[in-house]
């Protein structure tokens, strides 16, 4: 089940946040007094049952108020990897509660020490999924970092990063780069979104050769330019509006035509189709 971070839940303050924490404390040790009978302090079953419920009130206060982070780290993540989204903000709550667990609302705010938590489990989480794919752990933190950049690198210029520069930016050579990258083939979007392409009626042989090229074609690009041109061009369905297709991504419009631009100019690349010419007149 998706748990949808609210826009209505107020972000805390450091003074809610060491208000929540002394009452969650508080609701633990009422909980343990309860089980075990122990009263080393006055307090009637009904006072204690009181201080659990509170307890329990404020956790998840405190959880619902930091949903905002999970969503961003978790959604970074996927962009990066081609995971899902759903499955990495599952394990990012995982870890935001457990960081919960672990604060010390006396030594800082909440969201620098959960950011960390969060930020190296989702990093573990998707090294460790890259490395089913044949990969060696190590292996696949250098492609999760090799892909990171690629994606900055689409971000800032607008384009496809080329190998010089993710070389360049990896430290490495242009060839030790195009192994580490020539892997990406088996993370297709077939497998990545869960989809296949739309059979609207018997394809002729020519239409399920060309299916099969654009889904190789498509697997080649980073995971946010291929889900881009499956929404957008109806694919999976029916064509996207712009609009529409940067509200699935999560993202803004202005985010959706830059990455609208990449993935285009990137599969004429691969098909050598030059960029169309201004008409005049």
């Amino acid at each position: 089940m998706r748990i949808a971070p609210d826009e209505s839940t107020d972000l805390l303050t450091a003074d809610s946040e060491r208000r929540l924490a002394r009452a969650i404390e508080a609701g633990v040790l009422a909980e343990h007094l309860l089980s075990t009978g122990e009263r080393p302090v006055p307090a009637t079953e009904a006072e204690l049952a009181t201080l659990v419920e509170e307890g329990r009130r404020s956790w998840q206060r405190f959880l619902l108020a930091n949903l905002r982070l999970v969503w961003k780290l978790a959604g970074r993540q996927a962009r990066r990897s081609g995971l899902a989204l759903d499955d990495l903000f599952q394990e990012g709550f995982v870890a935001l509660a457990g960081a919960l667990q672990r604060f010390d609302a006396e030594r800082g705010r909440f969201s620098t020490y959960a950011c960390t938590r969060v930020e190296q489990h989702l990093g573990d989480v998707v090294a460790g999924r890259l490395g089913e794919l044949s990969l060696p752990p190590s292996r696949a933190l250098q492609l999760r970092r090799a892909r990171a950049l690629a994606g900055a690198l689409a971000q800032e210029n607008g384009r496809t990063a080329s190998l010089a520069e993710l070389a360049a930016g990896l430290d490495q050579t242009p060839d030790w780069t195009r192994r580490l990258i020539g892997h990406r083939s088996p993370l297709s979007l077939d497998a990545v979104a869960g989809r296949q392409l739309v059979d609207r009626r018997q394809p002729d042989p020519e239409e399920r050769i060309f299916a099969a090229q654009l889904r190789r074609l498509l697997g080649r690009l980073p995971s946010d330019q291929a889900e881009l041109v499956w929404f957008r061009y109806g694919l999976g369905g029916d064509p996207l509006s712009l609009t529409e297709t940067a509200l699935r991504l999560r993202v803004s419009p202005s985010s959706a035509k830059r990455l609208e631009r990449a993935a285009l100019a990137a599969l004429r690349a691969m098909i050598d189709v030059p960029e169309p010419a201004n008409q005049t007149g």
